[in-house]
C-alpha cells in the first residue's frame, strides 16, 4: 500500500481531486478559452485601444482643416450721435444725426493646401437717416450691396502644402503612435496572460504532489506505527514519520496558499472574482516543450520590422522632422501677398442696388503685400529651430539605440529559449532517476532494510525534482514568450496580427460604444516549430517591405499615403 502510494505520482498534471478544491466550484479552462476571455475583457486592452481611437479622432479632426466654412452676420442699428460743428455743416441734420440701419454680410471661407485663405462674400444694407430727406424729401432709405473676392496668400512663412498640411501629418502620426502602443499593450497583455496561465498549472501540481506528499508520509506513518506495535520496529521510526508528515503540511499550506494567489492572478486578467463567485478555475494544459529551430538573422529582421517599440520610434523620428521642417519655415519673413476684387451696388431699392453689382458698374482693386521681419535676427524662431534639430537627434539616437538593443539582445534570447528545454530536459532526467531510487528504497524498506527517514528522504528529493522539472517548463515558455515580444510576432503566431485599417473596421462598433466586450480579436493556438513565422513579414499596414524604403506612413483612410 505505501508503494503504490509514493509511485503514483503522476507527471502529467491530473485533475484536482475534491478534496483538493479551495473553492466549491471548478471550472476548467483550457489556453485558449483563457486567453479568449483576456482578450474580451482585460481593461487594460480596452484602455489602450481607447487611446487608439482618441488618436485616429484627432486625426479626423485635423481632416477638417480645409472644410469650407458659412459665415454670416446680421445687424440692426438704431443710434443717435450729436454732431460737430464741422459734421454739422455737412450734413445739415438739425445738431444730431439719427440713424436706423439693417445690415446684412455672408460669405464662404476656406483654406487650400498652399497656405492661403479664401474668401467669397457679398454684404447688402439698407440705411435710413435724417440726412437722406435734407436732399430727397420722399426718399425711404437707400440701399447698398457688394460682392467680393479676397486672397491671402503667405510668399514665405506658412507657404506652401508642407505647412499647411503638417498639423494633418502629425495628427496622423499620433494615430500611428497610438496603433503601435495598442499592439505594444496587446502583446505584452497577451505574454503576461499565458504566464499565469502556466503559473497556475504549476501551482496546481504544487498543490496536488503536496497533497499526495502528505498523503504518502501519513501511510509511512501508520506502517511505521503499526511494525511499532508488532514488536519489528524501532521507535525512532515512528518519530521520523511524524517529523516528515509535519514538514509535508507545512508545504502543503503553503502550496495551498500559492494556488490561490496563481488562481486570483489568472483571474484578474478577465475580470473573475474566485473568492466571491466560488469559483475554482482549473487550468488544463501544461507546457508543451518543442525542439525549436532559431535564426539570429531572420529573428532580427523580424524585430526591426515587426517590433511595435521599433515602429513606435520611427514614427516618433518622423514628427520631430516635421517639427523641425516647421520651426525652419518659421525662421523665414512673414511676406503676405493680399488681393480682392469687389464689385458695388447703390440704389433706392434692393433690384438697382443689386444689378450694378451683378453688372460690375463700380469694379474695385486692392493688391497689396505685408511684411513682417524680426529686428533682432528671431531670437525666438532661431531657438526653436535649434530645439527642434536636438529632440530629432534625441528621437534617431533613441531609434539607434533600440536597433542596436535588440542585435544584442536577440542572440541571449534565442540561447535563453535553448538553454531553457535543456534544462527541461536534464530535469526529467533527474525525475525518473529519483523515481528509480525511490523504487530501490521502497524495496528495501519491505525487506527491513531501510528505516523510515531514508524513505521519506527518497520521496521528498522525487517531489522536489518533479517541482523543479515543473518550474523549468514554465521558464522555457517564459523565454520562449519574451523572444517572440522582441521579435515583434507574438501576435501574428496567434492570429491576433491586424493592420491599421483592419483594427479601424472592427473596431468601429466597440469605438463607437455599441458592444461592451472586444469581440474581433480570436485567439488561435500557436502551433509554430520554428521563430519567426514562415512567410513574409507584415509590416504596420500589412504590406511586405519594398527595398530601399525604410517604414511606411499611413496617412489615413481618405487622404492617401505620405511619402
Amino acid at each position: 500500500m505505501v508503494l503504490a502510494l509514493l509511485v503514483s505520482s503522476n507527471l502529467a498534471g491530473a485533475e484536482l481531486n475534491p478534496d483538493e478544491l479551495v473553492y466549491p466550484t471548478r471550472e476548467a479552462l483550457s489556453r485558449g478559452e483563457y486567453l479568449q476571455r483576456v482578450l474580451q475583457n482585460n481593461h487594460v486592452i480596452q484602455a489602450r485601444l481607447a487611446s487608439f481611437g482618441s488618436a485616429l479622432n484627432l486625426h479626423r479632426a485635423e481632416s477638417g482643416l480645409m472644410e469650407p466654412e458659412l459665415v454670416g452676420t446680421g445687424q440692426w442699428i438704431d443710434r443717435q450721435r450729436p454732431n460737430t460743428i464741422e459734421l454739422e455743416r455737412s450734413l445739415q441734420s438739425g445738431g444730431v444725426f439719427i440713424e436706423r440701419n439693417l445690415v446684412y454680410s455672408g460669405g464662404v471661407e476656406v483654406r487650400t493646401p498652399t497656405g492661403a485663405r479664401v474668401r467669397v462674400g457679398a454684404s447688402a444694407r439698407r440705411l435710413r437717416n435724417n440726412v437722406q430727406r435734407t436732399v430727397i424729401v420722399d426718399l425711404d432709405a437707400e440701399y447698398e450691396t457688394s460682392l467680393d473676392l479676397s486672397i491671402e496668400q503667405p510668399l514665405l512663412r506658412g507657404a506652401g502644402p508642407g505647412v499647411a498640411l503638417a498639423p494633418r501629418r502629425m495628427a496622423a502620426r499620433s494615430a500611428e503612435i497610438g496603433y503601435q502602443e495598442f499592439r505594444w499593450q496587446l502583446m505584452q497583455t497577451v505574454a503576461q496572460a499565458e504566464i499565469t496561465y502556466w503559473e497556475l498549472a504549476l501551482a496546481q501540481e504544487q498543490y496536488r504532489l503536496s497533497n499526495e506528499s502528505v498523503g504518502s508520509a501519513r501511510a509511512l506513518l501508520d506502517d511505521s506505527q503499526a511494525r511499532l506495535d508488532a514488536g519489528r520496529g524501532a521507535r525512532i521510526d515512528v518519530i521520523e514519520a511524524q517529523a516528515g508528515l509535519a514538514q509535508r503540511e507545512t508545504r502543503r499550506a503553503r502550496a495551498r496558499q500559492r494556488l490561490i494567489e496563481a488562481m486570483n492572478r489568472l483571474a484578474a486578467f478577465f475580470n473573475g472574482r474566485p473568492q466571491q463567485d466560488g469559483v475554482q478555475y482549473e487550468a488544463t494544459e501544461t507546457p508543451h516543450i518543442d525542439s525549436l529551430r532559431f535564426s539570429y538573422a531572420e529573428g532580427t529582421d523580424a524585430a526591426l520590422t515587426m517590433s511595435p517599440d521599433v515602429l513606435r520610434t520611427q514614427r516618433v523620428v518622423a514628427q520631430e522632422l516635421l517639427r523641425v521642417q516647421l520651426a525652419r519655415n518659421e525662421r523665414l519673413p512673414q511676406v503676405d501677398l493680399r488681393a480682392t476684387f469687389g464689385s458695388a451696388g447703390l440704389g433706392f431699392d434692393w433690384n438697382s442696388a443689386l444689378d450694378d453689382t451683378e453688372h460690375v458698374r463700380f469694379p474695385q482693386w486692392v493688391v497689396g503685400v505685408d511684411v513682417r521681419i524680426p529686428i533682432l535676427a528671431g531670437v525666438r524662431s532661431r531657438n526653436e529651430l535649434a530645439a527642434a534639430r536636438q529632440r530629432l537627434r534625441q528621437a534617431e539616437y533613441n531609434l539607434a539605440d533600440m536597433e542596436a538593443t535588440i542585435r544584442t539582445e536577440m542572440d541571449a534570447a534565442i540561447r535563453r529559449v535553448e538553454s531553457a528545454e535543456g534544462i527541461v530536459s536534464g530535469h526529467r532526467s533527474a525525475v525518473s532517476y529519483r523515481q528509480a531510487l525511490l523504487d530501490d528504497r521502497m524495496t528495501g524498506r519491505e525487506a527491513g532494510r531501510v528505516d523510515a527517514r531514508t524513505v521519506l528522504e527518497a520521496e521528498d528529493d522525487l517531489v522536489a525534482s518533479q517541482l523543479e522539472m515543473r518550474d523549468s517548463e514554465v521558464e522555457y515558455e517564459r523565454a520562449l514568450l519574451e523572444l517572440q515580444l522582441l521579435q515583434g510576432n507574438l501576435l501574428q503566431h496567434r492570429g491576433l496580427e491586424l493592420t491599421m485599417d483592419d483594427l479601424q473596421t472592427k473596431a468601429r462598433g466597440w469605438l463607437r460604444g455599441d458592444q461592451p466586450v472586444i469581440d474581433f480579436l480570436d485567439y488561435r493556438e500557436p502551433s509554430f516549430r520554428n521563430l519567426p513565422a514562415a512567410g513574409p513579414l507584415m509590416n504596420v499596414d500589412g504590406r511586405v517591405e519594398p527595398e530601399g524604403r525604410r517604414f511606411p506612413l499611413w496617412f489615413g483612410r481618405d487622404g492617401g499615403e505620405d511619402e
